[in-house]
């Protein structure tokens, strides 16, 4: 029997969204950032506490709910079990990873359209430069990226949910915390939380950096590479965990 290849495999991934709430999610859980950063902050601090929201909480929970919203459909119908390649099994895993970071690249630009319409209405109080604002919340999405393949591996393991609930906390609390030190760099969650503050100067505890100057290419070089090195690492390891349960049938 003649396997499907790549393109087929993410056709038939893009045909399973369609009976999902995947829309639903996208523009609820996007516009969560900018609502409660002008909630929160008002007007003049809307822009970097956006971006602030958006880092720390919500780019991360909606990666999370896209996949477990993924994986409970799989379960449903029958998760793999009448898959025996593991090569198939790995397109599939890829085709669903590129379909999440699909979906997150449109919930960028979501945002970016937030940020630009409340900076129109408020032209007087609110400056958002266009091309910079675009630069920072694209690098966001490179350096999350290692985190879709990262949670699809962590839930052989896990239970989805708690993956979930594991990865938002690790976010919101911790990789703050872990940036603001020596040590960030072997701890991707802290990867996104300094590409921003690299680019705007927006520092991993939300308060904007009274120094910030110019670019830290540095920091920003040092932050998209290793959040790009992390996930071809965790784009493997959930390969190689494809080889071991096929192993095993």
């Amino acid at each position: 029997m003649r396997e499907p290849n790549l393109t087929a495999i993410f056709r038939s991934e893009r045909l399973k969204l369609k009976k999902t709430k995947r829309y639903s999610l996208l523009f609820s859980v996007t516009l969560a950032a900018p609502v409660l950063a002008y909630l929160i902050g008002g007007v003049l601090i809307f822009l970097p506490f956006t971006i602030y929201w958006w880092e720390a909480l919500f780019l991360f929970l909606l990666g999370g709910l896209l996949f477990l919203s993924d994986v409970k459909r799989e379960k449903s119908a029958g998760d793999f079990q009448n898959i025996e390649s593991t090569e198939v099994k790995k397109q599939i895993y890829f085709a669903k990873v590129a379909l999440n970071f699909r979906t997150l690249f449109g919930a960028s630009f979501i945002l970016f359209g937030a940020i630009y319409l409340v900076a129109l209405l408020y032209g007087g109080l609110l400056q958002a430069e266009s091309l910079r604002l675009i630069v920072v919340i694209l690098a966001l999405l490179v350096t999350g990226l290692w985190n879709i393949f990262f949670i699809y591996y962590l839930s052989n393991w896990l239970n989805a949910s708690l993956v979930v609930v594991i990865n938002s906390l690790l976010c919101l609390f911790i990789a703050p915390l872990v940036a603001q030190t020596k040590l960030w760099l072997l701890f991707p969650y802290t990867y996104h939380y300094k590409v921003v503050e690299a680019l705007i100067g927006l520092k991993p505890n939300g308060v904007q950096s009274p120094d910030f100057l110019n670019i830290d290419w540095g920091m920003f070089g040092s932050s998209v590479g290793s959040a790009l090195l992390s996930a071809v690492l965790f784009s493997w390891l959930l390969g190689r965990r494809s080889d071991v349960q096929n192993s095993k049938k």
